[in-house]
C-alpha cells in the first residue's frame, strides 16, 4: 500500500513539473502605433485616433463624426479599456500604444454616454 502511495505521488509531481505548464499570454506585443485622445467624453467615453501605424477596417472607423460638435476624425474608436488608460494623457495629447486581447474593467467609472465610434479597440499605452 506505502509503494503505492509513493508511486502515485511521484507520478503526480511529475506532471504537475513537467507535464502542466502554464503558459502567460504575453499582451501587446503587437506593432507600436502612435495615437491621439481625439475626443476625452465624459465618463472616460474616449475617441482615440490612429496617427502611425496599420490597423484594420474592422478595428478602426475611416471616418467617423463626433454628433456633439460636428467635427470628423480619420481612423477613429473608442477606448475599450477606459480602466487601464493613463490619467496623465489629455485631450490632444499623442502617445504611443500596442493592442492588446482585452483590459481590466475593475475601476468605477459614471454611466454617462457621450458619442463614441462604436468599433472599440483594448490598448496598453508604452
Amino acid at each position: 500500500m506505502k509503494n503505492s502511495f509513493r508511486i502515485l505521488s511521484l507520478i503526480c509531481v511529475t506532471f504537475s513539473l513537467f507535464g502542466f505548464q502554464c503558459v502567460k499570454e504575453k499582451e501587446g506585443i503587437g506593432p507600436l502605433l502612435k495615437g491621439k485622445l481625439s475626443v476625452a467624453g465624459w465618463c472616460k467615453n474616449y475617441t482615440i485616433t490612429l496617427l502611425e501605424g496599420d490597423l484594420s477596417s474592422r478595428q478602426v472607423e475611416n471616418k467617423w463624426t463626433d454628433s456633439q460638435t460636428g467635427i470628423t476624425y480619420r481612423k477613429a474608436f473608442h477606448l475599450a479599456n477606459h480602466c487601464d488608460f493613463p490619467d496623465h494623457i489629455r485631450e490632444g495629447d499623442e502617445f504611443y500604444f500596442r493592442v492588446i486581447s482585452r483590459g481590466s474593467d475593475s475601476c468605477f467609472t459614471c454611466t454617462g454616454y457621450y458619442p463614441s465610434p462604436a468599433k472599440a479597440i483594448a490598448i496598453r499605452v508604452q
